[in-house]
């Protein structure tokens, strides 16, 4: 069995695990390559010390795939949050359409009268974001940096679970 350093592991397989995850992770999802580098790198470690690379390929091709699996893993893990969203706010639009009595709202005027609430400042990025623009895309409209696209985003996310009544338990993994 072959003994590995992992520091040079990691030192010598960084920029093809961030390449790797930047290719497979849905641009959209960009703030989540942190949480995935770090669970590759777990999961690296984790095997290494069991034995679990048995050296059929190169140490790097293995990591790779883990990578990979990582990004995809995730991938899915978020569109099942999304999925969970839109239930939730459909659940909550008939809710409110019943109880208001007001059958005549569309959806587009439901979700504008709810942006509407959300603070000017977020309020440009996320409609952009919904869109389905990437952070780049956003960043370059705006004239902003893509640092700033992600951090309005996570504010608005934040904004969105403190004043809409029962939405941080909904989106919460259970």
């Amino acid at each position: 069995m072959v003994r590995f350093d992992f520091e040079t592991v990691v030192k010598e397989t960084k920029y093809l695990v961030l390449k790797t995850i930047g290719e497979t992770l849905i641009d959209r999802f960009d703030d989540a390559t942190e949480d995935v580098v770090q669970e590759v790198y777990f999961r690296v470690f984790k095997s290494l010390e069991k034995g679990g690379f048995d050296g059929r390929s190169k140490i790097s091709t293995w990591i790779y795939t883990i990578a990979k699996n990582e990004s995809l893993r995730m991938n899915e893990k978020r569109l099942r949050e999304e999925e969970k969203a839109k239930r939730y706010l459909q659940k909550n639009k008939y809710d409110l359409f019943q109880s208001d009595g007001n059958n005549s709202l569309l959806k587009d005027d439901w979700i504008e009268s709810l942006l509407g609430t959300i603070p000017e400042v977020y309020r440009q990025t996320l409609r952009l974001y919904l869109s389905g623009k990437s952070m780049d895309e956003i960043a370059s409209e705006l004239q902003i940096k893509q640092g700033t696209v992600k951090s309005r985003l996570f504010r608005t996310k934040e904004w969105i679970r403190k004043t809409l009544p029962g939405v941080k338990n909904e989106f919460q993994e259970s």
